[in-house]
């Protein structure tokens, strides 16, 4: 685990996950305004101002297979919208018609596509 830079406390210890990982934490410090309560209050704040000084990056933890899934969809949903302007009305009214040709060649960019993605994982 990474290094956490302030002190080593049972709340540090509990928190570490938290303070220092993958997430998003928000942290209440709970303060009382008697004087027999000062020294822990005064602590309590020291704590809170160090630990808001730690800035955290959480990721979306995600399986590899379902992320590659996911951008296949994206790319047949991309796909299927760029043969469906393509079928539109052109000019002259008539209904523009994609040709087999065409067709294969689409076919076999997205095969390559998914093989090479594939092996990339």
């Amino acid at each position: 685990r990474d290094h956490v830079p302030y002190r080593d406390s049972v709340l540090t210890h509990l928190l570490r996950n938290s303070l220092g990982g993958n997430a998003r934490t928000t942290m209440l410090a709970a303060i009382s305004p008697a004087d027999i309560n000062f020294d822990e209050t005064l602590s309590t704040l020291k704590y809170a101002d160090r630990a808001k000084a730690i800035k955290n990056t959480p990721i979306v933890n995600e399986d590899v297979n379902e992320k590659i899934i996911r951008e296949l969809r994206n790319e047949v949903e991309t796909l299927r919208a760029q043969l469906a302007g393509r079928s539109t009305p052109n000019a002259s009214g008539d209904v523009g018609v994609i040709l087999e040709q065409e067709r294969e060649q689409m076919r076999k960019h997205m095969q390559e596509e998914m093989q090479k993605r594939l092996q990339e994982y």
